[in-house]
């Protein structure tokens, strides 16, 4: 969840190197710091402020009287071990000051491993597991073992998930790093070479981005005679199909609205990816061939927040269109349960990064117990997708804001499209309609982009419940999903308690919660549950709660219940969630906007998720 930069070269840019780790807010952080080698001194600076802590860091380097440096590590915290204080803010050091290391993820066994080196007589100055990195290469380096041996040696000793960099004071001509399931990249550029998180950090910098390889050290600039780490010509050059510009906000006063701007291209080019001029399908990548897919008896698809949304979306469709019975989980829930798989088991893990750790180790649980495995992601080469059997690339372009928008429709267009060719491979779609499913899925894209630019209109239809801070969101079959994604929205946007619920279950416990401080946003749909639909908002009206109606132009049979409604083009049921869910992404963002919050960096909150 943490965002590391590193950089060395024989006259690093410093600014250029820290707007790298300016590109990994989105990552989510409560404090921040750099390290920087230069003349043979080690510096440090760290800011615990989060909102602050960039600007802070930034005027470090402009009051330093250099610009340039050997060595540079960047590092935002989101904390697991020790609250977010100076103290516990990386880089971490040894002793001496000799060693700074930046970690992410959760040494498991940090607490054994501290109580012996204070037995040693090593001095701690934080609370944090990611501390003992720093001492451990202290001794290990004392010992005589070259800087990658060391840091491997360091690494087997590590219980966890994580991935670290470490540099050396003595060794301003290298930079280190190591890797277990946490996501880190390699990188080179022009007389200078990179680790990061991720990719944004220097796509206006790098050449080429390779994946750091678990369990062993990387070692970049000049490596020592002798020592035992790879370096980037060991290494397989990853595909990054992003460029630094498509990291930029065009116009937009923040991602989060840009996004959601883009969903409607999210899609179409997601979609128009999985079939060819004909509309037949193409699914180079899925790797698991027809026989295998006709095979299948159950269906699993695990995922986290929204991800776990566009399943539980995912499940209507391949059980309407392939008639294959589907489980939906929550990832970080799934492998404890002791599910029952086999071979004739297909399991879809959804991730937007593909570096959720859940969704990683989920699946590869699934694969020991005989399922085969589709990942369904949107960066590729991510791990994810090397894990799995398959894979089904959503193609929405990097998503910068924390709260998902376009990958959210993305993945439920590729949802889609595997659901129409698993039905055309189980024989419950003719050809003929697989192709035009497909292509009334493509045609989606104009009517999203149409839906969008309503934002204006739904704006000023909600304007008079926007300081209300109790929220219901209901729906019923194909729309509940879309409810629990409003609620997600909702209170990762806007801070607000808000529940999803369907809406036939008001009445079983929930409805005690309605009054006239209460608001319920309600998915009204055209399909074969709408008259139940409009019974439950009759329950909710006579409890005197606010409704807020979502319904598609020309239904008018919510308007003398609604307090306000929301509308949107008709469409096949089917397909409603695409459309149905942008009023929603709007509602929560105006929510956040007019109560001054952050729409692209809620607190507490990371983008990618790689602890468990």
């Amino acid at each position: 969840m943490c965002g590391i930069v590193g950089a060395v070269g024989s006259e690093l840019d410093l600014v250029s190197i820290f707007e790298g780790l300016r590109r990994l807010e989105y990552r989510g952080y409560d404090s921040a710091g750099i390290a920087v080698i230069h003349d043979g001194e080690l510096l440090t600076a760290r800011a615990s402020v989060a909102r602050e802590s960039m600007d802070v860091l930034a005027s470090w380097l402009a009051e330093r009287p250099f610009r340039k440096g050997e060595v540079m590590l960047g590092h935002t915290r989101w904390p697991t071990h020790g609250a977010p204080t100076l103290a516990n803010t990386h880089p971490h050091l040894d002793c001496h000051g000799d060693i700074a290391v930046v970690h992410n993820g959760i040494i498991e066994n940090f607490r054994e491993l501290r109580a012996a080196l204070i037995e040693r007589g090593h001095r701690f100055g934080s609370d944090t597991d990611s501390e003992v990195v720093a001492h451990l290469m202290e001794e290990a380096l004392g010992e005589g073992l070259l800087p990658a041996r060391a840091l491997e040696h360091v690494f087997v000793q590590l219980r966890g998930h994580m991935a670290l960099v470490v540099a050396l004071r003595f060794e301003p001509r290298l930079l280190l790093g190591i890797r277990r399931t946490s996501p880190l990249l390699a990188a080179v550029g022009e007389g200078q070479a990179f680790f990061a998180s991720d990719a944004p950090a220097f796509l206006s910098l790098a050449e080429q981005f390779y994946e750091v390889p678990e369990d062993v050290a990387v070692v970049l600039g000049n490596p020592i005679a002798g020592d035992q780490g790879l370096s980037v010509g060991d290494l397989e050059p990853l595909t990054v199909e992003w460029s630094s510009q498509d990291a930029v906000l065009d116009g937009f006063a923040s991602y989060y609205e840009m996004e959601l701007h883009q969903s409607a291209e999210a899609l179409y080019d997601t979609v128009s990816a999985l079939m060819d001029g004909n509309r037949a399908p193409v699914i180079d990548q899925l790797r698991i061939d027809a026989y295998e897919l006709a095979r299948v008896r159950k269906v699993v698809i695990i995922g986290c927040g929204t991800s776990y949304h566009a399943g539980l979306v995912g499940r209507y469709l391949v059980e309407h269109l392939a008639r294959v019975p589907v489980e939906v989980d929550v990832a970080s829930e799934y492998r404890y349960r002791d599910p029952i798989l086999d071979a004739d088991t297909l399991v879809i893990g959804i991730s937007q990064s593909g570096e959720s750790l859940e969704t990683i180790t989920a699946l590869r649980d699934c694969q020991v117990n005989g399922a085969r495995t589709i990942a369904i992601t949107n960066v590729i080469g991510s791990q994810l997708s090397r894990v799995a059997d398959g894979v089904l690339y959503t193609r929405a372009g990097p998503e910068i804001s924390v709260a998902s928008t376009k990958t959210h429709l993305a993945q439920i267009g590729a949802l889609a499209m595997f659901a129409i060719y698993l039905g055309e491979i189980k024989g419950t779609l003719y050809p003929d309609e697989a192709k035009r499913r497909r292509q009334e899925l493509a045609e989606m894209a104009p009517l999203i982009r149409t839906t969008v630019e309503r934002e204006g209109i739904w704006r000023g239809v909600v304007e008079q419940y926007l300081l209300l801070d109790r929220f219901f969101f209901i729906g019923r079959n194909l729309l509940y999903p879309v409810a629990m994604e409003g609620a997600l929205k909702m209170k990762e946007l806007s801070y607000i308690a808000a529940e999803a619920y369907p809406a036939g279950e008001l009445k079983h416990g929930p409805i005690a919660m309605l009054d006239e401080q209460a608001v319920v946003v309600a998915l009204l749909g055209d399909d074969r549950l709408h008259d139940k639909m409009l019974s439950n908002l009759e329950e909710v009206r006579a409890r005197g709660a606010k409704l807020i109606v979502v319904a598609p132009d020309g239904d008018q049979s919510a308007d003398d219940l609604a307090d306000a409604v929301l509308r949107v083009p008709p469409c096949l049921a089917l397909h409603a969630p695409l459309l149905m869910v942008l009023p929603l992404q709007v509602l929560a963002g105006w929510m956040a906007k007019v109560r001054g919050l952050d729409l692209d960096k809620p607190r507490n909150l990371a983008k990618t998720v790689t602890v468990e």
